[in-house]
């Protein structure tokens, strides 16, 4: 789930300030489209600099930066494979699952944001050039 996921939600909670701030619906729904596009415009912005840090990534000539995001997908899918396959078969789900709680919140945080990050960003990387080259 992206940023502009929220969006709906964050629009939301600012329509009731709004409606005491611009009483006129007209003006109202002006400043609606306006914080929406500069929002949209925003993780665009965002979108585009992850997919250059990731294009820089791929281009080094260090193996590690590389293949630092690969490595990571190939070892959350190990880990889904343990979790949700292996370990049941072996009667070790019990077990897994109570080291998994385990785990620092803060390090299940970082792990999902990176990974949303990379995939947020390889999207972005695949589609604006289809739009923008929808769009010439």
């Amino acid at each position: 789930m992206g940023f502009l996921a929220l969006l709906p939600a964050l629009l939301g909670a600012l329509g009731p300030i709004l409606q005491k701030v611009l009483p006129d619906e007209g003006q109202r729904l002006q400043v609606q489209l306006e914080l929406q596009k500069a929002l949209i415009e925003q993780q665009d912005d965002l979108g585009r600099a992850m997919a250059e840090v990731m294009k820089a990534d791929a281009g080094s000539e260090s193996p590690l930066a590389r293949n630092a995001r690969p490595i990571t997908v190939l070892w959350a899918l190990a880990m889904i494979t343990w979790v949700g396959v292996v370990a049941p078969m072996l009667g070790l789900q019990v077990e897994v699952v109570a080291a998994l709680k385990g785990v620092p919140a803060e390090l299940w945080s970082l792990l999902t944001v990176g990974i949303g990050a990379y995939m947020l960003a390889r999207s972005v990387d695949k589609i604006v050039p289809q739009v923008i080259g929808s769009k010439s």
